[in-house]
């Protein structure tokens, strides 16, 4: 599979540009912002690991969560093709909750 790419802002104490990218095995979360911990600058979530996504809300704007399986949460505000990206996880075995 190629892979696919999003352009994101992550919700971590306010909006923080990045882009997801997705590969046959998981999602990865980067960024080069220096304001966010090392462990969410390069986030790899696994479809296997992943509990759900589903719609939300980040002050007015649309975002995703991703539940993770260990009771992580990660929000996303996608700027475009949020749409793509749960059927991406859909088509990965994902639960999707719109």
């Amino acid at each position: 599979m190629k892979k696919e790419m999003f352009i994101v802002s992550f919700c971590y104490r306010g909006l923080l540009g990045g882009e997801i990218i997705a590969d046959d095995l998981a999602i990865t979360y980067r960024t080069g912002k220096l304001t966010i911990p090392a462990e969410y600058r390069n986030l790899e979530m696994r479809y296997t690991d992943i509990a759900y996504v589903g719609s939300d809300k980040a002050a007015f704007l649309p975002a995703v969560s991703v539940h993770m399986k260990n009771d992580s949460n990660y929000k996303f505000v996608f700027f475009f093709g949020r749409k793509k990206f749960y059927e991406l996880m859909k088509a990965h075995g994902v639960t999707v909750n719109t």
